[in-house]
């Protein structure tokens, strides 16, 4: 367990410090699953597991509800990581890194242009 002293968090011995620029926490009694499209190694904990990304991977969390799901790119060496109840997604840089690799959602894409034909021109009979 972390405490705080002053300015400083201290780690104890039952819980190391894990330091991490960004990263997000998610409920994870409302994951249904998590799609990751690269290599990982994944290793279990006292309370849960960690994953540990070997290259940059498109990670999706997809939740129970709603058919909601949550899109991101992880770069090498990001880690996400249960803890109890917690899902925790931890970046190796702060945010702004990560806005460069998003991807663009399937629903921003422009659809293609229908092929229209010339506007009819007025005929004399």
């Amino acid at each position: 367990m972390a405490e705080e002293n002053g300015n400083n968090t201290i780690a104890t011995e039952t819980s190391p410090l894990m330091q991490a620029e960004s990263g997000m926490i998610i409920n994870a009694a409302q994951v249904q699953s998590i799609d990751i499209g690269q290599q990982f190694t994944r290793v279990k904990t006292d309370n849960g597991w960690r994953i540990q990304l070997n290259a940059q991977a498109r990670v999706i969390v997809n939740f129970i509800t709603s058919m909601r799901k949550f899109e991101t790119t992880l770069m090498e060496d990001d880690v996400i990581e249960r803890d109890g109840d917690d899902l925790l997604l931890l970046r190796n840089q702060p945010a702004e890194a990560y806005r460069t690799l998003r991807g663009t959602s399937s629903l921003a894409k422009s659809p293609e242009r229908p092929l229209i034909s010339d506007p009819p021109t007025e005929r004399t009979i």
